[in-house]
């Protein structure tokens, strides 16, 4: 038996997710659907998957096995973000989503990430080539020496896999984020003189 409490985080995620899930429901239904989240009965994680499926214009479908939960091999992961004094002698501050469980995903990960500080919701599509091989991924939000107020604006290398909102993230595919990748030698190599020829 679950002794874990919904937290209101899981209820933000619930409110966020609801009308992209169920878009034609009554709020009767919608209401009875709160109650299975608050005593655990309904898992934000599979609403998210569902919601997800259903507005990615037919493209996959959830099916929810290992390593992947679409059948394009996407995985949808949720986060929330965690404000903390990393290094108390030093007095270095971080803001920053976690998502984690990578090692055995296959495909495109789409994380639905939620700020605590900035009560808001930010979308990000990490292609496998970017992840592949590491067990987490952390996308910072802020960093300073000394406390400051955190402005929560995604940096480092994982703010480039940031979409612009929920339907984006419902519809990109794997080569479309991967576009999002930095180029590498080869790459810009060869595009330099493909435009250029």
């Amino acid at each position: 038996m679950s002794t874990k409490q919904v937290t209101n985080e899981d209820r933000k995620f619930f409110e966020f997710l609801a009308p992209w899930r169920w878009p034609n429901h009554s709020p009767i239904e919608l209401t009875v659907y709160r109650e299975l989240v608050e005593t655990g009965e309904l898992q934000i994680e599979s609403v998210l998957e569902n919601a997800l499926a259903l507005n990615s214009n037919g493209t996959y479908q959830r099916i929810s096995e290992n390593g992947r939960d679409g059948t394009d091999n996407s995985d949808a992961k949720k986060a929330t973000s965690q404000f903390r004094n990393n290094n108390i002698a030093k007095n270095q501050w971080m803001n920053s989503f976690k998502i984690t469980g990578l090692k055995n995903k296959i495909g495109l990960i789409r994380a639905l990430c939620y700020s605590r500080e900035q009560e808001n919701f930010y979308f990000f599509a990490i292609p496998y080539k970017a992840y592949q091989g590491m067990a987490e991924v952390e996308i910072i939000l802020d960093q300073s020496t000394g406390y400051v107020e955190p402005k929560g604006i995604p940096q480092g290398k994982w703010a480039r896999y940031q979409v612009d909102n929920f339907k984006i993230l419902s519809t990109i595919t794997e080569t479309e984020a991967e576009q999002m990748m930095p180029l590498s030698a080869e790459r810009c190599f060869n595009k330099f003189f493909i435009l250029n020829d």
